[in-house]
């Protein structure tokens, strides 16, 4: 039996659908990406901001057209069950996250032709990322409410995944051959502290598996990242110094009316640390312009830090009233205009600095993991220390004089800067695949 797939969302959303699909393989199901091939059609949702609401409901409406069972998953599925159900009754069967322990029992109710065995389980998964690469999610929901921040009424709270879970996933990573991890979670530096544990410990169990020839962490809550993970990262040269730190605003202003924790000087003083006891530290982060009371001084003092700090990547989002968080009821919204001129002015300013910082990365050498060739420019795309494995941020593209394989590790030079990517020339071929 057939099963269509249709992925919307975040990583942390990806893994879910990972894990289900392993289930349903050992259950003798097979994955197809046309939906006119399929049985039964899997939708995976989003339900974060409106436009991820939009997409998910979308495509919803398209698969049910084809006639097929379909079942959809995801926050949407959760976030908006009763409602739903009553809008879209063609689907066929509703599985919100809170479900996912039973969810053999629920999609039993579709097969017919076999009993359904076993349980998900958080250790299998059957991987939809591009070959040598896979995420690790460590954690699952959110403490913070932020006041802008569905996620905790989605996922619930805060639950680490247990660590010595997550040393088995870690050596199943590495055995099927993973070179590039990517550690994920809603909050990535409150790792462990439920549990009696640290992120830093997790990061020592990681750099015990050398064939990661790239580790990144993502979602670090500023204000929750220790000394003690940064000077781990000072003496080791086997995870990779790409950090994400979403820090939102520097407005302290904003920053409390949105329930960050910390203030501007800490967010400057954490940056601070990194670049001085990480050499090469690759920055990213997200900022968000038009939260309710937002003034012109606030977004004043927004830009200039933007402009001091010098991200090497930056993501802007304009403020949506999301509704169920503490700030939808806020009376002081921001004209949509307003937040539209802010965030062409901030995206505006982080053209020119990344422009700024690729033009001083040109004549340095960075480790490259090739993922693919690409005829049309006879360019190889890759892996490597400076950009999000999802290209969020940019691209290197590289050039080689000798054919390459994906798989292959090289060091490049890079010899040209655009705005947000860069181009490279081959200078050794560290390993073949």
């Amino acid at each position: 039996m057939n099963i269509g797939i249709v992925s919307l969302g975040c990583a942390k959303n990806q893994v879910d659908l990972e894990e289900i699909l392993a289930y349903l393989k050992a259950n003798g199901f097979e994955t197809v990406s046309d939906p006119a091939l399929a049985d039964i059609i899997l939708v995976n949702t989003c339900g974060f901001i409106e436009s991820a609401k939009k997409e998910s409901i979308d495509a919803i409406l398209e698969m049910v057209s084809y006639k097929k069972p379909v079942v959809v998953t995801g926050c949407l599925a959760t976030r908006y069950l009763q409602e739903l159900k009553k809008e879209i009754p063609e689907v066929a069967l509703w599985i919100p996250l809170e479900d996912y322990p039973s969810f053999g029992e629920k999609f039993q109710t579709l097969i017919k032709d076999r009993k359904l065995k076993g349980q998900i389980d958080p250790t299998k998964r059957l991987f939809i990322s591009p070959k040598r690469e896979a995420y690790l999610r460590i954690s699952d929901g959110c403490n913070n409410f932020c006041t802008f921040c569905a996620i905790p009424y989605i996922r619930g709270r805060f639950k680490s995944v247990p660590l010595d879970t997550l040393k088995t996933e870690l050596g199943d990573l590495e055995n099927t051959g993973v070179k590039a991890l990517t550690v994920i979670s809603q909050d990535t530096s409150m790792y462990g502290r439920d549990i009696h544990s640290s992120l830093t410990d997790l990061v020592k169990e990681i750099v015990k598996h050398p064939g990661f020839d790239f580790v990144k962490l993502m979602y670090l809550y500023p204000d929750e990242v220790t000394p003690e993970l940064i000077d781990l990262y000072s003496h080791n040269n086997n995870i990779t110094p790409y950090f994400d730190l979403p820090v939102q605003h520097f407005s302290d202003h904003v920053l409390k009316r949105m329930g960050r924790r910390g203030t501007k000087q800490d967010i400057i003083d954490l940056i601070s640390a990194f670049r001085k006891k990480v050499p090469d530290s690759i920055i990213r982060t997200t900022v968000m312009v038009g939260f309710p009371g937002e003034t012109d001084e606030d977004f004043e003092e927004l830009l200039k830090m933007i402009q001091v700090v010098k991200f090497d990547h930056l993501g802007c989002f304009m403020y949506c009233p999301e509704e169920g968080t503490a700030s939808y009821k806020f009376t002081d919204q921001v004209p949509s205009a307003i937040k539209k001129k802010r965030y062409n002015a901030v995206m505006k300013e982080q053209k020119k600095i990344s422009y700024e910082l690729n033009k001083e990365r040109i004549g340095k050498e960075y480790k490259c993991l090739i993922t693919g060739y690409n005829p049309t420019d006879f360019t190889y795309d890759c892996i490597c220390n400076i950009y999000a494995p999802d290209d969020i941020d940019g691209k290197l593209r590289l050039y080689s004089k000798n054919p390459l394989n994906p798989g292959d590790l090289v060091k490049a030079k890079i010899v040209n800067a655009l705005v947000y990517d860069l181009e490279g020339e081959v200078s050794e071929i560290i390993r073949k695949a």
